[in-house]
């Protein structure tokens, strides 16, 4: 269960434009062939050892991140546990990179 303002994954002022969306729209001034090109060498920059040890760092520390912000909320008000089993998991805050 991901806890965080829905307000990082939406854009109140445009409802149903995720984080994908807004990547999207980051390099709308690119050209299609500078697009390929950097979605190549983003592909390839991930295949990087270094680069796949910082991403499972950064995995690891979002986990610790999410686990103690759970505790910390029901520590804060024990009763809000039947809200936070509401919340789809993974649903809030959770920022995916390829």
């Amino acid at each position: 269960m991901q806890i965080a303002p829905v307000a990082f994954t939406q854009n109140p002022e445009e409802p149903g434009k995720g984080q994908r969306q807004h990547q999207e729209d980051r390099f709308a001034n690119l050209s299609p062939d500078e697009r390929t090109k950097l979605k190549a060498a983003r592909q390839t920059a991930m295949q990087d050892p270094a680069v796949q040890a910082a991403k499972e760092k950064m995995r690891q520390v979002a986990k610790e991140f999410h686990d103690a912000m759970h505790a910390a909320l029901l520590k804060a008000d024990p009763s809000i546990q039947p809200i936070l089993d509401k919340v789809p998991k993974g649903q809030m805050g959770e920022h995916h990179e390829d």
